[in-house]
Order: structure tokens, then sequence, then C-alpha cells
């Protein structure tokens, strides 16, 4: 049990440890000279990337709600891809724009479009509907028929998923299968986020879409949650106290407490990629251990002064924050991020160019996200300045970033995503700001 002689409750001694990393949300603590974190390109002004392809989602007629959705959540997702620049529906040719009517490649070509794709539901006889998805290349454009005959306008690719459950998830499925053709790399849409934020006097854990929609709670009213992470069976896990009680393990969406053997109050949970692995840290006697569980064996894995925020790497790595009165992030157990700025939030994501530690340094501007490599190596922002920015969560493509932002006048506190290859191009998803933000994949059928 948590240490009682010097007043603290398991729920205060929770708040604490979250609390230390957040006064990354500007108020003072320890910092340094930030140039040491040095100056990035945001707004693209630099010109060392080449310019994104052109992008066409052909506005077909709907003939249901399945054919708005997909259309809908097909142009939200190829936008926050950050993969290409997607033109306006405005820009589109004078149509009519039928799935019965092939596209007319030429003029789609003419408005700018370098790839066009048509996504629309379609019953399918003695199954289930689907969405269809269809690429077409505008520079494939067929050759004039010879004596009269047609040329078929075929798409360059092609595919389908159920259209069950969930339309929306469904839609992002299929547009994941799309960028994969696009770009050789599937997307990451198909999955949510989770993290907490404060109502009342009582911490919720809140879920979403990966574009936003769908905002839910997912743990009980009236009662601190902490800690979200993606388990088994897309199920989310975290540590809920109630009245002031020791923190326990529990699952959405009751809060009903999970077997865990570790003593002590839990304050941070978390699972492997292949949910199999779990990490937990827990608070006993004063003092935090992390623990790593696996094939139903518990073992120590470090002890920390107020250790929170574990996380999972590819080939076993593990990240945590633990230290006092400065915390810095540890990636297996050596601290990597830059000593003398207060730290929180690591996450580890695996881009196109490689793998990459995200994490948040308290700044003499507020805070801002920052990438190394895991070893703390190369360095270098991912927002400077731009008010405060805290909690980074890689999508499962490992091509995006998001996170919380006040950001500058204009554009609002909420939750953001952004490109990791071009961050200035960050799009905000919710008006809402909370903590311990997660993204997991999804289990797709």
């Amino acid at each position: 049990m948590i240490r009682r002689q010097r007043g603290w409750s398991p729920c205060a001694l929770a708040l604490l440890c979250l609390a230390a990393p957040r006064r990354l949300h500007g108020e003072a603590g320890p910092t340094t000279e930030d140039s040491v974190l040095g100056t990035i390109d945001v707004n693209g002004s630099a010109g060392t990337l080449p310019p994104l392809p052109k992008l066409a989602i052909a506005p077909l007629l709907s003939h249901g709600q399945g054919d708005e959705v997909a259309q809908q959540v097909a142009r939200g997702d190829f936008s926050l891809s950050g993969q290409f620049d997607v033109l306006d529906e405005d820009s589109s040719p004078s149509g009519p724009f039928l799935v019965e009517l092939p596209p007319d490649l030429a003029a789609w070509k003419e408005a700018g479009a370098d790839y066009l794709v048509r996504v629309f539901s379609q019953a399918v006889e003695g199954t289930a509907s689907r969405i269809m998805g269809e690429i077409y290349l505008t520079h494939s454009i067929p050759p004039p028929a010879d004596a009269g005959a047609d040329v078929p306008v075929r798409p360059s690719f092609h595919t389908s998923v159920a259209l069950s459950g969930d339309p929306r998830m469904a839609a992002h499925h299929l547009v994941d299968v799309l960028l994969g053709a696009l770009t050789g790399r599937p997307g990451g849409f198909a999955s949510r986020m989770a993290y907490t934020a404060q109502v009342g006097n009582a911490r919720q854990v809140f879920v979403l879409d990966s574009d936003g929609f769908a905002l839910h709670a997912a743990s009980p009213p009236l009662a601190t949650a902490l800690s979200p992470a993606f388990g088994p069976g897309d199920v989310i896990y975290y540590a809920l106290s109630v009245a002031l009680s020791p923190f326990r393990l529990a699952s959405t969406p009751s809060g009903v407490p999970a077997p865990v053997q570790v003593p002590g109050s839990l304050m941070g949970v978390t699972f492997s990629e292949d949910r199999r692995t779990v990490l937990l840290v827990a608070m006993d006697e004063g003092e935090s251990t992390i623990y790593l569980e696996s094939g139903g064996k518990t073992q120590p894995y470090a002890k920390a002064p107020l250790a929170n925020h574990p996380a999972f790497g590819p080939g076993g790595k593990i990240a945590y924050v633990a230290g006092s009165p400065v915390q810095r992030v540890y990636v297996d157990r050596r601290p990597v991020s830059p000593p003398g700025f207060m730290a929180s939030a690591p996450v580890f994501c695996e881009t196109p160019q490689g793998l990459m530690l995200f994490c948040t340094v308290k700044t003499a501007a507020g805070s801002d996200i920052v990438a190394s490599y895991p070893n703390g190596q190369g360095l270098r922002r991912f927002t400077q300045r731009q008010a405060r920015n805290w909690d980074p969560a890689c999508s499962p493509d490992g091509r995006l970033l998001a996170y919380f932002s006040t950001r500058e006048p204009g554009r609002g506190a909420g939750l953001y995503v952004a490109p990791i290859a071009r961050p200035w191009l960050a799009k905000k998803i919710l008006g809402q700001v909370g903590d311990s933000l997660r993204w997991g994949a999804l289990t797709v059928p």
C-alpha cells in the first residue's frame, strides 16, 4: 500500500506523477536555453522535399449513406496522410460523375490531378455490401480508338472491403489499402486514439477515431483514470481509482478491475505491438517500479523515482519517464532526453526514414515536441515556439504524429495530426485537449 504518514493518498501521488512532466505546459520548472534543440523548417520554405503529387477524389453521385461516408472518409484521410495534395471538389471537371460511367482521365489531368480515386458502396448478391476503391493514373490515358472501337478505361488498381459494422472504420480500412497501392506502405487510419481529460473533479478516458470522429468516454464517471493503453482484442486498459482508493488496472467500458500481480498503486500501463507483453508502473511505499509481464510471468524491470508513461518500441526497446526534480526520458534504462530539460511522454515511431523517438520538452516559450534517434542522437524539434505542444502519439503506419497543442492565435487549442516528414501541414482534428495520448491500430478482419 501507499505510505500514508506523509499525508499522500494514492490518488494524490498518481496526480503528482502525472503533474511532474505536465509542468511542460508552461508552469515554472527546470529548463535551459532551448537553442540546443535547434530550429526546424516550419512552412516548407527550405525546399528540401519534392512537391506532393496531386490526387483527386471523384465526387460520385451518392446512392446511399455508404457512398457519402466512403467519400467523406477518403477525402479526409488522404488529406491527413501528408502523402498527397488533395484537390478541392470545386476543382473537379464537369460531370456527371456516375459509377457506371468511366472517368474522363484527360479532363482530370487537365484539372491538375496525377491520380484519381473513386470510392463507392456496392451491394453483392448473397453477401454483405462492400466499399469499392479504384485508382486511375491520369497520365495513362488510352490512345485514340482505331476504326471506331472503344478503348475501355480501366483502373490501375481496384479493391474492396466488407461494409459491415462501423461504415466509417470500413472506409478507413479501404483508404489504408489504397495508400499501400499508391505508396508501397499501407496507411494507419483503421485505428483509434485514447487520452485522459479532466471532467469536473474526475478524470476520464476518451476514445476517438483517427480522424477525430466518434469521440466518447470510455471509463466510469466520478473516478480518476490514468494511462490508457490498447490491449488484446482492442480493449482499452487504464489505471483507475475510485474514491481515492489505490489505482488498479481496469478496462473499458465498465472499469471492472483486471487481475494484475504487482504491489502498490498502478501508475501506468502499456502493451507491446502484438499486445502479448505489458509494462506496468506501480508505486509502493513511496517507490515506483516498472514491471514487465509476459507469458503469465511478472518481473521487475527497473526502479526509478516518479516513473511514468512507459512505452514499447521494436526489438524489445522500452522507454519511460523518471527523475526528480527534473524528469528525463529513459530508453533501456539510459537517459536520452537532453539534460536540464523537463521531459515527458516518449513514443517510438517506425517512420519510413527509420526508427525515431518523440517526446515533449519544456522550453522557455512553453513546450515542444522533439525527435531523436532512440539513443538520443540527432535531436531536432518537431514543433517550434508555437505556444504549447505535448503528448505525442505515432500512427500505426509511422507517417503521422498526433499531439495536443494550444497553437498560435487563429487555430486554437486541440488535438493536431501532422505528417512527420512535413510537420507544417498539421491539421486540427479535435477542439479538446488532454493528457496521456495513445494511438493504436485496430484488428481488421
